[in-house]
């Protein structure tokens, strides 16, 4: 099975005529947001370097981080692309963030023109599947502990761009409960 990478992906969707015309480029300050909760934004978002947080902000007011996405990466809002209502999420820039943005109108239709681009899209939805049924199992079945342990391992880069706090609630538990951890456990 061919390896999925996004800059692999992002040089064939430019190759395109239309989608080369449709482009925009931006870079965003950190802190700055792409879009937030209950905007609509029907965009799909590429990015060539940076580091973002998706994340919930819950009736109550607490926030829930949804994932990261650093370096090189492909984002958007699938509620605000597709019911054309507003994003159940939102996308702050941890660091200074270099993004192209595509119509999700013009880049569906260029998908589902090209079997080339589809096929592209089609291994990065089932990454992105896969990766998404990961992180619910360890949400529900695994402990806090091991959540941090296995997410030391697997992402200690990216460990160090994060603050305490969006690691805790990455993780699904509190800044105290982390800091308890943490002492308990040396990874």
């Amino acid at each position: 099975m061919q390896i999925f990478t996004i800059s692999t992906f992002l040089t064939k969707l430019l190759a395109h005529e239309e989608l080369r015309r449709q482009q925009r480029h931006r870079v965003y300050a950190k802190g700055e947001h792409v879009f937030v909760q209950g905007e609509v934004c029907a965009d799909v978002f590429f990015m060539r370097r940076g580091l973002v947080k998706l994340y919930f902000d819950t009736v109550d007011g607490k926030e829930w981080i949804k994932s990261f996405v650093a370096d090189e990466g492909l984002f958007g809002s699938r509620s605000a692309q597709s019911m054309a209502g507003g994003s159940l999420f939102s996308v702050v820039c941890l660091e200074e963030t270099e993004l192209l943005s595509f119509p999700y109108a013009v880049f569906e239709r260029v998908c589902l023109s090209e079997p080339e681009i589809a096929r592209e899209v089609f291994q990065f939805t089932q990454w992105l599947g896969l990766k998404k049924e990961m992180r619910e199992y360890q949400l529900l079945c695994v402990s806090a502990e091991d959540r941090y342990r296995q997410f030391m391992q697997q992402s200690a880069a990216l460990a160090a761009r994060l603050t305490q706090v969006d690691i805790a609630r990455y993780l699904g538990i509190t800044p105290i409960a982390l800091s308890r951890i943490k002492k308990r456990v040396a990874v």
